[in-house]
């Protein structure tokens, strides 16, 4: 079966991950503009991505022609129990089945900030799999390392910060 994969899929997963990991100072000052500076930029991203990813042949983007807005886009704030600041981005989702990520958060740390993403996939029988993963760089070989962690019964934003809510709970 060929996975199909959605523009949030690469927005999220690649475009944001990078600018987070590797611009910080500038994807800093974004989150402290508010949301809806935030959802011009990500509005902006995802057409970027979109014109980046027209050239590609091998990989299936089931959504390429989308136009999204703005508002399509859904910025919040948590404050995780240990005090973590979390900002969370829920991405416009398709109706297509396909490989997608519905929404991510970046958590600010002392050291290097947090990346988590709950991605949706679909398993053999075509039923839909929530999973949380997170983004972690690794320096020393200069990728990244993309670790799955727990599944979701469903796509439920209260659920999936309360499992990161536990998850940092421990050490990183």
């Amino acid at each position: 079966m060929k996975e199909n994969f959605s523009m949030n899929y690469f927005c999220a997963s690649e475009a944001i991950r990078d600018l987070i990991f590797e611009e910080w100072e500038k994807f800093n000052i974004l989150l402290q503009k508010g949301p809806e500076i935030l959802k011009e930029y990500f509005c902006k991203l995802w057409n970027e991505t979109k014109i980046e990813l027209e050239y590609t042949d091998d990989i299936d983007i089931i959504d390429l022609e989308r136009k999204v807005m703005p508002s399509d886009f859904n910025i919040s704030y948590t404050i995780l129990d240990n005090g973590m600041k979390a900002f969370n981005f829920i991405f416009p989702k398709t109706k297509e089945k396909s490989k997608q990520v519905l929404c991510s958060s970046v958590l600010i740390t002392e050291q290097i900030p947090r990346y988590f993403t709950l991605e949706a996939s679909l398993d053999k029988d075509e039923q839909t799999i929530y999973t949380i993963t997170e983004w972690k760089i690794d320096f020393e070989n200069n990728n990244y390392i993309h670790k799955k962690l727990n599944n979701l019964e469903e796509f439920n934003i209260g659920k999936y910060l309360g499992e990161i809510n536990s998850i940092v709970q421990t050490k990183f």
